[in-house]
């Protein structure tokens, strides 16, 4: 394969009606994950600015149409898939033993101060809903918290303690 005929993060199948029935609108794919005892879980609230929620537990893009142009941190499916950045189940398709996961809320509320530690220790990128985030971490870990730019890194955001800064 040539480099020109590498795909880029866009796939070439961009508007294909069959391709995009497999979608179960899980959002998972759009949510940052944190590696935890072998699995990468989904982290609610940590997810793309451009997520919204929908009805009946399913997620949507605001931008969908132009999300490439403008998000673009966004990936196609056909390369998201062996990136390991789709739900291990994903319709679409992931390689044995990568893949995203959500588990239950007991099981979160138990990986809760690991993941948090993680969040911490090395930041967010700069594209996620700071809000939403800032919401999950008083909800589960009570306080006020913030989000700063990270010192000499213009694509992450730290989690701090206290009020002020970034949401």
């Amino acid at each position: 394969m040539t480099l020109a005929q590498t795909p880029d993060r866009t796939g070439s199948r961009r508007a294909d009606p069959p391709h995009e029935q497999l979608c179960r609108r899980c959002g998972v794919s759009c949510h940052v994950a944190l590696p935890v005892r072998e699995r990468y879980v989904v982290v609610p609230g940590l997810h793309c600015k451009f997520l919204e929620e929908q009805e009946n537990n399913t997620f949507g893009c605001r931008v969908y149409a132009d999300r490439f142009e403008q998000a673009p941190w966004c990936h196609h499916a056909e390369i998201a898939g062996p990136l390991g950045y789709l739900a291990q189940d994903c319709p679409y398709g992931t390689p044995a033993g990568l893949g995203k996961v959500r588990v239950s809320e007991e099981e979160f509320a138990e990986l809760w101060p690991e993941l948090l530690g993680k969040i911490r220790f090395w930041g967010v990128p700069t594209y996620i809903d700071g809000a939403r985030l800032l919401a999950e971490v008083v909800r589960r870990s009570g306080g006020s918290w913030r989000l700063e730019p990270w010192p000499g890194d213009s694509e992450r955001l730290r989690l701090m303690r206290g009020s002020g800064g970034l949401a």
